[in-house]
């Protein structure tokens, strides 16, 4: 099992090899947007990777990065699969509100 972290929540889980980076948010009940359904076309779920390996991105990840003018130094959770603990964030993931 890997582990991905996300900031600045600092919420963990776990979740095994090959997992979806775009599965792993919604799984942990964050948002991510996503209008395209997960096709690689919107560029909308685009992630800052804080920490840990992921592989390198493909053409097709490029191209609707550039499409949708998003940051080159974003990654596409719908494009990445988790092989290697990470950890995470996105510009619109708020702390954890203490209840």
């Amino acid at each position: 099992m890997l582990r991905v972290r996300f900031e600045p929540r600092g919420d963990t889980l776990e979740i095994p090899g090959g997992t979806r980076l775009i599965d792993a948010v919604r799984e942990a009940g964050l948002p991510i947007a996503s209008s395209c359904g997960d096709d690689l076309i919107c560029g909308k779920c685009g992630v800052r990777i804080l920490s840990g390996k992921v592989s390198r991105e493909k053409g097709s990840e490029r191209e609707a990065k550039r499409r949708n003018r998003v940051p080159p130094e974003l990654r596409l959770a719908c494009a990445l699969r988790v092989h290697d603990d990470l950890v995470v964030t996105a510009d619109y993931w708020g702390e954890r509100q203490n209840s």
